[in-house]
């Protein structure tokens, strides 16, 4: 075949053409007005109500007075849409570990022609301690409410609404496990919408279901223009540490769909997490997508959720789904159209073959590429940021790292094979990949599948393409393909960051298989020095430059300790709010760098003695009150006893520490009794720990149980707040403009050795 000089030149405007009709696809619908009528959901009218309910702009974290403050607003949005609501208020705990609070959670009910089950439509009211949560989940609170208001003008529908506003989700689901392990409507509600925000932009994504999900997904998908997700973010989701309330509804075996945004992760448990900085246009879509789901289960029968499957929202708009034990079928029908394609072609199996073996070392090189310069940027900056607030020139080395690795694997196939030849080798391999996929990572298939199909029927047609313009024609093989490799990149990269750069790269490789064999003709030599030397002038300036800013500063936690026993007081600034002595993923800069010891590590919690910190300081003692634990009594006959703690500075948490000598199995709060194990790692490793969240005034009564309470045991107290000593001013104000507290942020830590 003759030698295309101008198809690398197609391909390249080709794909880029076809990223940015694919980037465009994805983003939000644009918000609805405050004139729209009134049956449409308008993202201007959700936004003028958080704007009330965060009124302030500050962080509500559960117990605290905004908190109840931001509740109370909450209950005055229910009665304006005339929505009967009451107040389930109990001591409850999360399920993984030992954290309780007393939760304030908000139920409101919307009538149906019948009296259960419920369609619940879930989000949390309560932010993290540093954060306003104007995102995580102010947005999906007013989308429920404005959603709301849409059904009600609409009901009665075939099944009553349930309005679930839960308290406490950020310190370990705790509203959620308090309505369903406590609530008697809990057993009521047949099918949950959960809507959860993780940045402040992005779009509204279905990101995890329950495993039958045909109804959940044929419902969400039902006239609406902007369904939008990935059946591979539930693989995704298996394997990452984050959590939403939706867990606790899957554990109750309640039916549903999970919601959330990913965009601008900077801002995600920081203070830019704010009203100012949230995109409009994702408060709409949460909107269109509850609307779109809600109407259409409302009139389904539930007694089937019908099989599993697999969905994908993310083809230049449109939406496609299908049953997950379809997609076997669909790989074999595409694999016979496949081999009429590669009979027809009349190239050899050997030559075949050879494209299957090279189409793996284009895939590899290309990984390898991506994260040697990645590795070189971490060595020679000593970091590498998540979310830079500068980006180009972590984009730009993304791009040129991969396409090194793209051409040198480009370079050795073409030793060897022609372009069509190659062409046919690289599909065969997708078809490996694509029952890989399909055997065991099933709800990952479709994004192989549906490049499959399309591109097999083209080589099939490709045979009776006259032969000048064949190579030419093959080109669209990579329409379907590229929103299954490339044009997943931006949304992983708004997701994981460049700390899991790991993540993205697989997705270029793929990509870099299919589109190699169009780049034959591409003059090898100057083009690798020319991407040689864009790669290396993003290595230099993302090494050299200061990439944080304002919108995406670094994230630096202050915490205080004062060992109240021995009077020794310190100063600990966490980098990337990481402990750990041995490295840290972001080093800090100028001038936080001048407050702390850089090099030494120290045992500075008299409970770790070998727990190492990096970056401490000595201080002052903050002369503030130490907290009080009282044994009330021990209880007759049994190997319990009944204590109160008490924060008496009004501290946010408490948190009890017992050794695992003391045999602790387990302990009553409120009506629950929650079983301990003792922690194995991190500061805690070899305590059971009793984590108490929102307490500021209150005095909380335990009853501690244990196998054998013959000796007095001791242990340690830890009163925990957000606000910092006053002699911390200065270390405070420096620790601005670039710098962010993140997660559960500042903390000042009273520690106390105590006796039982």
């Amino acid at each position: 075949m003759e030698k295309n000089n101008t198809l690398p030149i197609y391909a390249i405007i080709f794909s880029v053409f076809l990223f940015f009709l694919q980037h465009l696809s994805q983003l939000p619908p644009e918000a609805k007005g405050l004139e729209s009528p009134p049956e449409v959901f308008s993202a201007e009218r959700a936004y003028e109500t958080l704007r009330y309910l965060l009124k302030e702009n500050k962080p509500h974290p559960v117990g605290s007075d905004l908190n109840k403050l931001v509740k109370e607003r909450l209950i005055e949005e229910l009665d304006k849409l005339e929505i009967k609501h009451k107040v389930q208020k109990t001591w409850a705990c999360a399920s993984r570990y030992a954290a309780c609070a007393e939760v304030e959670n908000l139920i409101g009910i919307i009538p149906g022609k019948t009296n259960a089950p419920y369609l619940a439509l879930m989000a949390h009211y309560d932010s993290v301690p540093m954060a306003p949560g104007a995102g995580d989940d102010g947005a999906g609170v007013v989308a429920i409410l404005e959603a709301a208001r849409v059904l009600k003008l609409e009901a009665p529908y075939d099944y009553p609404i349930m309005l679930l506003l839960t308290d406490a989700e950020e310190n370990g689901l705790i509203g959620a496990e308090a309505f369903f392990g406590q609530h008697p409507l809990a057993k009521e509600v047949g099918v949950v919408l959960n809507i959860e925000g993780s940045g402040t932009a992005g779009g509204s994504m279905v990101f995890r279901t329950s495993e039958n999900n045909e109804l959940l997904i044929k419902s969400l998908s039902h006239e609406h223009d902007h369904a939008y997700g990935f059946s591979l973010a539930n693989e995704i989701f298996k394997r990452m540490p984050n959590d939403t309330d939706f867990s606790v509804a899957m554990r109750a075996n309640i039916p549903g769909m999970d919601f959330a945004f990913v965009g601008e992760r900077n801002h995600y448990h920081t203070p830019n997490d704010s009203l100012e900085n949230l995109d409009i246009r994702t408060i709409q879509h949460h909107g269109e997508n509850i609307l779109s789901a809600s109407r259409d289960l409302l009139s389904k029968d539930w007694n089937s959720m019908g099989d599993k499957y697999v969905y994908l929202g993310g083809t230049y708009g449109l939406w496609s789904q299908w049953k997950s034990s379809n997609s076997l079928i669909a790989l074999i029908l595409s694999t016979l159209v496949f081999i009429a394609a590669f009979i027809r072609s009349k190239i050899k199996l050997s030559r075949l073959t050879l494209g299957f073996v090279l189409s793996p070392i284009t895939l590899f090189t290309t990984i390898f590429s991506g994260l040697l310069s990645f590795y070189l940027l971490s060595i020679f900056s000593g970091n590498v940021i998540s979310w830079p607030g500068i980006d180009w020139p972590y984009r730009l080395l993304l791009i040129g790292s991969t396409s090194l690795g793209l051409l040198v694997g480009c370079a050795l196939s073409r030793k060897f094979l022609q372009e069509l030849e190659m062409i046919y080798g690289a599909w065969f391999f997708w078809i490996l990949l694509t029952l890989v996929m399909t055997l065991f990572l099933p709800d990952a298939a479709n994004l192989f599948i549906l490049p499959l199909v399309f591109g097999s029927l083209i080589l099939l047609i490709s045979n009776y393409v006259k032969e000048q313009y064949k190579l030419t024609f093959l080109l669209l093989t990579l329409v379907v393909a590229l929103p299954s490799t490339l044009g997943l990149i931006f949304s992983l990269e708004q997701s994981q960051g460049y700390k899991l750069v790991l993540a993205v790269l697989p997705f270029a490789g793929l990509y870099a298989i299919l589109i190699s064999p169009f780049l034959f003709s591409i003059n090898i030599k100057p083009t690798l020095s020319i991407v040689g030397l864009i790669t290396l002038f993003s290595l230099t300036s993302g090494s050299t430059l200061n990439l944080y800013t304002e919108m995406r500063p670094q994230h630096v936690n202050i915490h205080f300790y004062e060992n109240l026993d021995d009077k020794d007081s310190f100063i600990h600034l966490s980098g990337n709010y990481k402990n750990m002595a041995a490295s840290d993923p972001e080093p800090l800069i100028e001038p936080l760098t001048s407050y702390v010891e850089m090099t030494n590590s120290k045992a500075i919690a008299s409970y770790a003695s070998d727990y190492q910190f990096r970056y401490w300081a000595d201080s002052i003692s903050s002369e503030w009150i130490e907290p009080s634990i009282v044994v009330k009594e021990k209880i007759k006959d049994s190997h319990s006893i009944a204590v109160r703690l008490k924060s008496n500075r009004n501290a946010s948490r408490i948190a009890l520490l017992l050794p695992e000598a003391s045999k602790l199995k387990s302990f009553n709060i409120g009506s629950q009794t929650i079983s301990v194990s003792p922690s194995t790692r991190g500061a805690y490793k070899g305590y059971y720990l009793i984590y108490l969240n929102g307490m500021y005034d209150k005095k909380v009564d335990l009853i501690l149980n244990f196998e054998d309470y013959t000796n007095e045991i001791e242990g340690y107290l830890l009163d925990i707040s957000t606000k910092l000593p006053g002699h911390l001013n200065e270390l405070y104000k420096a620790r601005s403009g670039i710098f962010s507290p993140v997660h559960r942020g500042d903390q000042a830590i009273l520690v106390k050795a105590i006796k039982i």
